[in-house]
């Protein structure tokens, strides 16, 4: 029930991660040298490491399950997209090639096969949307319902749970892995930015 604060460092730090294979480490989004970058830090906010340096805003990091990787979503060649690398920084690369898309709040599968992303195109509403981590396969799970926002998988990784307005305001929706039976968790008033208790 205590609360430690870690990132004693100056400026913004945002949209922390646990490595699920080593809970000691934390990956997060700074602006503490004057851009938002991805950075590593041990639990107790010491060693801390800096993994991008671009022109552009990198966010919303998030795990493979062996820790052996990162997705983060950046806005380095204008949109934002979604990019992965390993866990020391190297071999960055953009994750899929869709055209004129902005994508985020991507989140890695706990089985490892599948990661999940918002896709936004044109003034169409936000979409839910998975790929594989070659990047290969994209699959929309949401088609043009109302704004899909903070996917985020169940801890078997059979289910994701998501932000939506299709029924006007914003509720909590669930769905397989794949989109198939779309249902709502939450009716009337106001709900967004779901989390899923670990298993166990």
């Amino acid at each position: 029930g205590q609360s430690q604060m870690i990132s004693t460092w100056g400026g913004q730090n945002l949209s922390p991660s646990w490595n699920p294979a080593n809970p000691d480490l934390v990956a997060f989004s700074s602006n503490r040298d004057g851009n938002n970058e991805i950075y590593v830090t041990r639990a107790n906010g010491s060693g801390v490491r800096r993994l991008t340096n671009s022109p552009g805003i990198d966010v919303s990091s998030s795990w493979s399950p062996d820790g052996t990787k990162i997705v983060y979503a950046s806005d380095r060649t204008g949109l934002p997209t979604i990019y992965l690398m390993e866990a020391d920084g190297s071999g960055q690369r953009r994750l899929t090639s869709l055209p004129d898309t902005y994508e985020d709040s991507p989140s890695w599968s706990p089985r490892g096969d599948r990661i999940v992303f918002v896709v936004r195109t044109g003034n169409i509403g936000a979409d839910i949307a998975t790929a594989s981590p070659s990047g290969e396969d994209v699959v929309m799970l949401t088609m043009g319902e109302g704004a899909n926002e903070d996917p985020e998988w169940s801890p078997d990784g059979l289910r994701i749970v998501f932000t939506s307005s299709r029924l006007g305001g914003k509720n909590l929706f669930i769905m397989n892995w794949d989109g198939t039976n779309i249902r709502p968790l939450t009716k009337n008033g106001t709900s967004y930015s779901p989390s899923w208790a670990p298993a166990g």
